[in-house]
């Protein structure tokens, strides 16, 4: 079966908001130029035993100086988020817009990428949310849609945090938290969800490849993995990446193109995309500008911490205006498998749910 590829139309440069998106013929098969022993060695570091452990409790160590440090979850509360539940980037359709709805728009962008692929997300729809921080997208897809979502988070603070807010606004019956890690769910779990949901979290894990697998395990036949995650643009040269490597504390990035063959190989083909790369820059700046601005609601900040993160987010920017660096994909992928009814019943539509008939427009063009 024939596949359709991207093409490489280049990366945007500031201040252009550039939106690229295509779509994907499902394929049964990985790209026929990559083979199966190759992807496996792209998604791992050829680590076996002891290796590979010391790397997963590295990553996740990493993690918890990231995000539970003091000083790092004040920073991510009040610049990344504004006080909100959100700690990943907005999509920014004006310039004056704030930062809490920049953040939600992010959530309405990667759903209606993913509606346009024929994914339906509402009442009796369950959801995974790995990698799920505080809980900001969680609760705003539970009471815009009436979904369920199940929250699977590494750092007990946060899902601390998460649940306080569950409890103040009465989400206890549409909103779960899970303490765990994305790359082994529980055994329990398997095939069980219609959505595996992600924003800006992947990129920590220090091997992909068993997170990928994972996410197709406990999806649904016919269930769809949505996602937005910083990766490697295709050209961009080791030394771009290390200022944004080092804030974030990620041991790798990985490319688009070994995203999607990750997920082939773990039973999800890849059918939309979008590229909003040019938002990075804007993100960035309203970052560096609310370490000043904001600083006296940050006392757990220390003045070198927070010159340290300015002076990150400055070459990061420079980066990114100069050339190629990281790259911010909005990705929709569907599990294999889809049980039909004369072709006719899709498993992600529960019954009342969307079009009656089953038969969700896949061809539609994403916000």
């Amino acid at each position: 079966m024939e596949r359709m590829h991207s093409l490489d139309l280049g990366r945007p440069t500031f201040p252009a908001l550039f939106l690229l998106e295509h779509a994907a013929a499902p394929s049964p098969l990985p790209p026929p130029s990559l083979p199966s022993a190759l992807l496996a060695s792209a998604l791992s570091r050829t680590m076996t035993g002891s290796g590979k452990d010391d790397a997963r409790s590295s990553a996740a160590d990493a993690v918890f100086a990231q995000y539970e440090r003091a000083e790092s979850a004040q920073y991510y509360k009040i610049v990344s988020g504004d006080g909100s539940g959100h700690v990943h980037y907005g999509v920014y359709n004006a310039p004056d817009v704030p930062t809490a709805v920049a953040a939600d728009e992010t959530i309405h962008t990667l759903r209606r990428l993913g509606e346009a692929a024929g994914a339906v997300i509402g009442p009796g729809v369950r959801v995974l949310d790995i990698g799920a921080g505080t809980g900001g997208p969680a609760h705003l897809l539970a009471t815009s849609t009436g979904a369920s979502v199940t929250c699977l988070n590494l750092c007990e603070k946060q899902n601390a945090v998460n649940r306080a807010v569950i409890e103040r606004d009465g989400l206890g019956d549409l909103v779960d938290v899970v303490h765990g890690s994305f790359d082994d769910l529980p055994t329990e779990w398997t095939g069980t969800f219609d959505v595996v949901w992600s924003q800006d979290a992947i990129c920590h894990a220090a091997d992909k490849g068993p997170v990928f697998t994972e996410a197709g395990r406990v999806l649904k036949p016919g269930g769809y993995f949505m996602i937005t995650d910083i990766m490697a643009g295709p050209c961009s040269e080791p030394a771009s990446l290390e200022s944004f490597k080092a804030r974030l504390r990620i041991s790798e990035l990985l490319t688009e193109a070994q995203y999607e063959s990750g997920l082939a190989v773990a039973g999800i083909n890849t059918l939309r995309t979008r590229d909003l790369t040019g938002q990075l820059v804007p993100n960035y700046r309203r970052m560096l500008r609310r370490c000043t601005t904001e600083r006296a609601r940050m006392p757990a900040c220390s003045e070198d911490y927070l010159e340290t993160v300015k002076g990150q987010l400055r070459t990061e920017i420079e980066a990114l205006r100069e050339g190629e660096a990281q790259v911010w994909i909005f990705l929709v992928g569907r599990k294999r498998g889809a049980a039909t009814n004369g072709g006719a019943t899709d498993v992600n539509t529960p019954a009342g749910v969307g079009d009656t008939n089953g038969t969700a427009a896949t061809n539609g063009v994403g916000a």
